[in-house]
């Protein structure tokens, strides 16, 4: 990469930095283009819906020639979508990490790219994303060492697809892949960019098994290297700051809960409940796999193993079947029917128990309803004959 300096006398000595039309150069191979030169790199699309901005993080990602990217993912009473995107490429210096979302700043010094979506490198994606949503920072990122960005949109503004569990199909055909059908969801933009980029590894599933599939993938890499584990926040720091390790090995780097799951927060900006960090530690996680594309109609019906989330498939219009994430904010959901009906036991006892003192029964069972996080139970009440 070539620094401040030798962009500037190399544009200097061969007189075309207008030609180049280059706003600003501001070092470690990032500038900030004219308006010119960035309406002339528009982009074929811009921001308009989730989905929009799951192509833009893809592209960047590929750019900065990754191997692996993790998209986390959780949904908020249908009212936010949190994304986490993870990936292991070139990274970003420190100083830039609030820069690169401001107009026309791009590390693609040269042409940029054009591809399938349009034209990629005008400096306006980022830029795009932060107007439309409310929230996107950079949590983690240095030269090297891999990327994490946190985004918080809110559904309002920023739509996405109404079912994002259904799958589309894919055929093979003569040895070539082909996505059929579907909803234009997360997980169908995601399959068609692996289509156009073979040789990245994609996965998709909930903080908690993003997290998990990070640790573990790491720690069966790191087997022969045996990297250090810690117990406390200072001496991680201190050597993840000392030593080139990449971001996707630091949840590998303990088996200490509370330490876990300061990385979580300070470092992915994720909130995992320490039930959750405690069954990442026990393996009791189910980890992903990167999504395949060899996966043939029939497989698909069968398992449409997609997103390692083993998911039912069903080619019936009538009755798909798609991926079902594990929703962390859902917490209602956890508890299975028998034990609440244990709990509604219960309270019909203490109810009728109560009430005969005020010539009060129940006009009905006790019934119960759940709502995201939330059990209701629902007593209706008579006077006694």
């Amino acid at each position: 990469m070539q620094n401040n300096s030798d962009i500037s006398r190399f544009l200097s000595e061969l007189n075309i930095k207008k030609e180049l039309n280059i706003e600003e150069d501001l070092g470690n191979g990032y500038v900030k283009l004219k308006v010119s030169e960035a309406e002339r790199r528009q982009a074929l699309q811009d921001i308009n819906c989730v989905e929009d901005i799951i192509i833009e993080l893809l592209r960047n990602s590929r750019d900065a020639n990754c191997k692996n990217v993790f998209i986390g993912t959780k949904k908020i009473e249908d009212k936010r979508r949190i994304l986490y995107f993870i990936d292991d490429g070139v990274g970003i210096p420190p100083k830039f990490h609030n820069i690169i979302f401001e107009s026309r700043v791009t590390s693609k010094l040269e042409d940029g790219k054009k591809d399938d979506y349009g034209f990629h490198g005008r400096g306006m994606a980022l830029f795009s994303i932060k107007l439309n949503i409310d929230e996107i920072k950079v949590t983690y990122s240095n030269t090297a060492r891999g990327t994490s960005i946190y985004l918080n949109i809110d559904l309002e503004n920023i739509t996405e697809k109404k079912d994002q569990s259904v799958l589309p199909e894919i055929k093979r055909v003569n040895g070539k892949f082909y996505i059929i059908g579907g909803v234009n969801n997360i997980i169908k933009t995601i399959l068609e960019f692996k289509l156009r980029n073979r040789d990245i590894n994609f996965y998709y599933g909930t903080p908690t098994q993003i997290i998990s599939t990070i640790r573990n993938k790491a720690i069966n890499v790191n087997k022969s290297n045996k990297l250090p584990v810690f117990d406390s926040w200072d001496n991680f720091y201190r050597y993840i700051n000392n030593n080139e390790v990449k971001l996707v090995e630091f949840p590998s780097l303990t088996n200490n809960y509370n330490l876990l799951e300061e990385i979580s927060k300070k470092i992915f900006n994720m909130d995992l409940s320490q039930r959750n960090i405690q069954r990442i530690i026990y393996n009791e996680i189910n980890t992903l796999n990167p999504i395949d594309l060899n996966l043939t109609d029939d497989y698909n019906k069968e398992h449409a193993s997609v997103a390692g989330l083993n998911s039912k498939y069903n080619s019936n219009k009538k009755n798909k079947g798609g991926i079902k994430l594990y929703d962390e904010i859902r917490l209602s959901s956890r508890f299975k029917d028998e034990e609440i009906k244990t709990i509604v036991d219960l309270v019909e006892e203490e109810v009728l128990k109560l009430g005969s003192k005020y010539f009060i029964t129940l006009k009905n069972k006790v019934e119960f309803k759940r709502a995201d996080n939330t059990i209701k139970l629902v007593i209706e009440l008579k006077q006694k004959d």
